[in-house]
């Protein structure tokens, strides 16, 4: 197994990000449909969330009686 020496000119810093691999790696992530379907329906959750929290202390009333679908 061959030492890699990390001084040497060509050879990557192995604690440096490599922006040119890191760059081909998100333009590849970005032209793929399924990144734009998960981006899509991550927002549509937020949003529903984001309703359900604002709507949440809209009632007039604090105690809430349902109707009873059953007849006695």
């Amino acid at each position: 197994m061959q030492k890699m020496h990390l001084h040497l000119p060509n050879r990557m810093h192995m604690t440096k990000t490599d922006w040119h691999t890191w760059g081909v790696h998100m333009r590849d992530l970005i032209h793929d449909p399924r990144f734009w379907a998960t981006l899509a329906l991550v927002g549509l959750f937020g949003l529903i969330i984001l309703t359900a929290l604002l709507s949440e202390g809209t009632t007039s009333s604090g105690s809430y009686n349902p109707y009873n679908p059953y007849w006695p």
